[in-house]
């Protein structure tokens, strides 16, 4: 189940598949697993806005324009704070793409 983000009065939600993981550890130049593994699931600033601004959905199902989006995760950040948003993208991923949490 998608947790609803609200913002401004519009509701939005994150979605992750194997597409948008890849835009962005093209835009910040780090895979996921990199990242998880590195830094004990602690993403940088720059990475958050990244993870959130380009897998924002607005309730109708439509997907966010990333320049919007990065509007959002600065009003959520400081509405929310930075471990909500963290745990957030974190929680979500391991829901949309379990792939990267299996072991044998």
């Amino acid at each position: 189940m998608n947790q609803i983000i609200t913002v401004d009065e519009k509701n939005y939600s994150l979605k992750y598949n194997e597409q948008v993981i890849e835009t962005i550890e093209t835009i910040t130049g780090k895979g996921f697993m990199e990242i998880l593994i590195g830094k004990k699931p602690v993403l940088s600033l720059a990475d958050l806005k990244q993870y959130i601004s380009n897998a924002l959905y607005s309730e109708d199902g439509g997907k966010v324009p990333q320049v919007q989006g990065i509007k959002v995760y600065e009003a959520l950040l400081h509405s929310k704070g930075y471990m909500y948003l963290n745990m957030l993208v974190i929680e979500t991923i391991q829901r949309d793409c379990p792939f990267f949490f299996l072991a044998n």
